[in-house]
């Protein structure tokens, strides 16, 4: 609506005469409704993956016996941060 139009009505309307209004903006509701039920199954399974996760590294503590430095990966990576210790001669000053 131009400046001019809505000026116009205004003037119209302290006048006393009932100007009808012009609107062209449709409301309307955009946002979807929550689907309660695949909430419910997202919760679920991120609740089956951390038990799952859980028992997983569970039965990894108890395959290593509590010790973890014993665990593959964590051997490598000691063996690879004691290599660089000794090729930079970090530790010998």
């Amino acid at each position: 609506m131009s400046l001019w139009k809505k000026w116009e009505r205004e003037k119209l309307e302290k006048m006393g005469i009932k100007v009808e209004r012009e609107s062209n903006v449709e409301i309307r509701d955009i946002r979807p409704k929550a689907d309660v039920r695949q909430q419910a199954m997202i919760v679920g399974l991120a609740v089956v993956a951390c038990l799952a996760m859980f028992f997983f590294l569970w039965a990894l503590h108890d395959r290593y016996g509590g010790h973890w430095s014993e665990f593959p990966m964590i051997r490598s990576l000691k063996g690879v941060m004691e290599q660089r210790i000794e090729e930079g001669g970090i530790g010998s000053r």
